[in-house]
Parts: structure tokens; sequence; C-alpha cells
């Protein structure tokens, strides 16, 4: 369909990975534990696989991560289906297409590395969300793990469902529930390790490089002068975290950026302007647990992404407004 093209141009929601090893250390409540996992996920050197499910095939994948006199690199493979890669060294990212022989080089500084799909907690989230401890159970394994419900308090956002291993801090399991508890997506992690071992081969990517196409997207502040763009009245708690404007691969004309967060959940908004003949995208369209919308807006072509319910797409994208600078 027209919106795959969107999709795949947009250069991927970036899959998770994981990292682990936090000191032992007590947590009486659940915002304790998710402290305690996020201090875990940021600093340690693994290597590991889990399983993706999202509504289709199950998708396994391989991480490996390493940090190193303060440099964080990743890669994260994909061992079955797509076969995509992505390599983290530094602030940058190079994103493998196999499907379409491309290989794509972004600069992306946001925390977090590659841990797409890994809950991430600003100060004010419990005003949108309530974090509730639901008890200790044991694993696959076997292992003492306590299990942590993050419950949106109103339809605008997902929830999710974590499952921390109590000895080491990392998680086992997470799934993005709706607003019913009802899972969407599901990562499990199938095997997990610390290493002080990483080289750097593991770290290099798999695939040949003189045979893809190598492009570069390189995002900018708007030039001065442009026409600024924001959603004077987002969903509650959503506010513009990010803006840029660059040049994307497989987009005939250059994307305006803006990026909605609630401190939890984020939403990707993508403006550019069609050229005179294109046809525009239009409609909605699931991948996964992500639902996207397309719409025009002030002769501009809206593309919505992120993993909230429809009707944030729809409420952040429909009070899409631009004014001159």
């Amino acid at each position: 369909s027209s919106m795959r093209v969107s999709d795949r141009s947009i250069s991927a929601v970036v899959l998770a990975a994981v990292s682990l090893a936090a000191p032992a250390q007590t947590a009486d409540d659940g915002r304790s534990w998710i402290d305690r996992m996020t201090t875990a996920l940021a600093d340690a050197s693994y290597s590991g696989e889990f399983e993706l499910e999202s509504g289709g095939p199950v998708e396994r994948m391989r991480i490996v991560h390493r940090v190193r006199d303060g440099r964080v690199r990743e890669r994260l493979t994909s061992l079955s289906g797509s076969g995509r890669e992505f390599i983290r060294d530094g602030d940058e990212v190079i994103v493998h297409l196999p499907d379409q022989g491309v290989a794509i080089i972004e600069h992306r500084p946001e925390r977090g590395g590659l841990l797409g799909r890994m809950p991430r907690f600003g100060p004010e989230v419990e005003r949108w969300y309530e974090v509730v401890l639901e008890g200790r159970v044991a694993d696959a394994k076997g292992r003492p793990a306590v299990r942590v419900a993050i419950r949106p308090r109103d339809g605008y956002r997902f929830g999710h469902r974590l499952w921390i291993d109590e000895a080491s801090g990392l998680p086992v399991k997470v799934e993005l529930a709706d607003g019913d508890g009802r899972p969407l997506e599901r990562l499990r992690f199938t095997q997990l390790e610390l290493r002080d071992d990483i080289a750097d081969a593991e770290l290099e990517p798999g695939f040949d490089r003189r045979r893809v196409r190598w492009v570069r997207q390189v995002a900018q502040p708007p030039a001065d002068g442009a026409a600024a763009w924001n959603v004077p009245a987002p969903p509650p708690g959503f506010r513009l975290s990010a803006t840029s404007e660059q040049d994307m691969h497989g987009v005939p004309t250059p994307v305006r950026h803006l990026v909605f967060s609630d401190g939890l959940a984020s939403v990707s908004l993508f403006i550019r302007a069609p050229r005179p003949g294109e046809q525009p995208l239009a409609g909605a369209r699931r991948a996964g647990s992500a639902s996207a919308i397309a719409k025009m807006v002030e002769g501009h072509e809206v593309t919505a992404i992120g993993e909230v319910p429809t009707a944030t797409l729809e409420a952040l994208a429909g009070g899409l407004r631009r004014s001159p600078r």
C-alpha cells in the first residue's frame, strides 16, 4: 500500500535491546523497581537474544551491547524474517534494510540507545500512569522476579507490564498493553549474559559494505524564516519534545519531524509538502503495536506514527497548525 512506503522510508521504529546489571538493593514499590531497571539498562556490556511478538510472525533478534570508557556501541540483528540490522556507535546509527539494498546512516542522540521497546520514564510520568508493584513471581527458568504494571490514567496512552529479575534488576519480559490490560506486543528474553570480552568484530556490520547503497540522513534545526509547526491543544500530558528537518530516503521532498511525548509514550509527526501532481498519503494502518495515520493539513501531508491509541494520533495530527516565524 502507499502507506507502507512511508513507514519504511521513515526508517523504522527501532527495535529493542536490553542491558543489565545493577547492585542488589531493596525495592518496595513499582517505581523503585522501574528506577532500578532503568539504571541497570544504562551501564553494562552484554549479549543475548529475544523474541518479539507484535501481531505478526514472531521475530527473533540478537543484541550485542558494549560500554567501554564511556562509549556505547551496539549491534541489533534480526535472526528471522527481514534480516534488518541496526548498528550504533555513540550518536551514529546505521540501519541496514536488505529488502531495499540500502544502508541508512542517521544521527540519533536520543538516550537509551536501541532500547526502543523498553519503557523509559520521565519525571512527570506518574501524572499520566499509575505504577503498581503487582507481586513476586517466578520467571520461565524459576528465578524470582517481580511484576510491575504501568497503567494509563486515561484513553490517550497504552500501558506496560514488566517482569524484572530480582537478583540483577534486568527485565525478563516486557508487554505493551491496551487500556484493558490486553497485550499488544510482547518482548521476551531467551538468552542474556553479562560479558566483559566483547570484541570490536562483534559490533561490526554483518553485510557487505560494497553491495549496498549508502544514504546519509542529516537532521537539522528548521531554517530561519520557515513556518513553525505545533499543536496548540495536544492530548493531556503530550508536549513537543523535539523538532528537526531532513531529507529522508525514499521521500521526494524535505520532511519536518516533530516528536510529542508524555514522558513515556512518544508520537512522531512527519510533515512535508507534496510535489505538484503527486498523490499524497491518506488513511490509517497498523504495523504490529504501532499505528500510523496520514492526512492533509494546510496543504501538507502529515503522517503520525506511535505506539498509542489511534485517538491520540488523530488529536495530534488533526490539531497541527503552522504560523510564520
